[in-house]
C-alpha cells in the first residue's frame, strides 16, 4: 500500500474518530514534533564549543571537494 493510500484512509478515519482517538493522536503528533528539533545539554555545549572554534579560526575546515576525495578513499 502506498503512502498516499495510507494518507487516504488515515484521512477517513480520523474524521470520523471520537474525541479520545482523536485527542491521542494529537498528543502523539505534538511529541513527535517536540523531539524532533530538541539537543540534550551535553549536545548544545559541544554544538557551541564547535562553532566558538569555528569563528576564531581554531579548527580545521574542508572544502566540498576535501571532503569527497576522502569518503572515496
Amino acid at each position: 500500500m502506498s503512502t498516499g493510500q495510507i494518507r487516504e484512509m488515515l484521512h477517513e478515519y480520523i474524521n470520523q474518530a471520537d474525541e479520545r482517538f482523536i485527542q491521542l493522536v494529537y498528543g502523539m503528533m505534538q511529541a513527535d514534533k517536540s523531539k524532533e528539533y530538541l539537543l540534550t545539554e551535553a549536545e548544545q555545549e559541544e554544538l557551541e564549543k564547535r562553532k566558538y572554534h569555528h569563528k576564531n579560526g581554531k579548527s580545521k575546515s574542508y572544502s566540498w571537494e576535501e571532503v569527497k576525495q576522502r569518503l572515496q578513499g
